[in-house]
């Protein structure tokens, strides 16, 4: 089962196994040996660098965008497309940005990340979540510093959120489950339900954590 059919099967609660979906930013800069700046507006390079990084942690999904223009997200997820190796792939947006949403949608995304977005009007996310849904696409907000980040993404009509420690009662798509600076060996990898839900950091994947340790987590995760 690859990360396209385990996103696919996230939306209906029939994924075979939690999918493994690391927000990767700063940990992707570091593994590729690139500078942020470039990453953030080159999309050929960011495209490149994902997928080497996503390949070297063992990631289901690719995250694209984090920290750049949609329309450098989204052509990065356009020029992932023939080097995701049967990975799935996210789209990640800064805020309720609806445009940004459909052109991640329209060149493959899987997923909509809404990570730490300014708050507006509620509507507005909504309509981001309804025009992901027309595709068949999950939209989840993912926001380390609010307390209940499961209820915020719940008002605002989103379909799910990440949450630091997951109970398995949040409503709607949830992930989570991994602390903010890694796994430690050893700890029980045991997924809080056995239905739409996703391994995954608080937030960014943590940069400063060892790759050959977050590759051995992403081995029991995706195993």
């Amino acid at each position: 089962m690859d990360g396209r059919s385990l996103l696919a099967g996230l939306g209906t609660g029939t994924s075979p196994r939690p999918p493994y979906v690391p927000l990767l930013g700063r940990l992707a800069w570091r593994l590729g040996q690139v500078d942020g700046s470039a990453f953030t507006t080159d999309p050929q390079l960011q495209a490149a660098t994902l997928a080497q990084a996503a390949a070297a942690l063992g990631a289901d999904v690719v995250t694209a965008g984090f920290g750049s223009d949609p329309a450098v997200g989204a052509e990065a997820v356009r020029r992932l497309q023939p080097l995701l190796g049967g990975r799935g792939v996210a789209g990640c947006l800064a805020a309720a940005d609806v445009a940004g949403a459909r052109a991640y949608c329209e060149t493959g995304a899987g997923l909509v990340l809404v990570v730490s977005p300014d708050r507006g009007p509620a509507g507005r996310f909504r309509t981001l979540a309804n025009a992901c849904a027309f595709y068949q696409v999950l939209a989840v907000l993912v926001d380390p510093d609010l307390p209940d980040t499961a209820a915020v993404a719940a008002g605002l009509g989103l379909h799910g959120a990440v949450v630091a420690a997951p109970t398995g009662e949040e409503e709607g798509v949830v992930g989570g489950g991994l602390p903010a600076r890694g796994l430690l060996k050893g700890s029980p990898l045991v997924p809080p339900r056995d239905r739409r839900f996703f391994w995954a950091f608080p937030g960014e994947a943590p940069a400063e954590a060892s790759p050959e340790d977050l590759a051995a987590l992403g081995a029991r995760l995706t195993g």
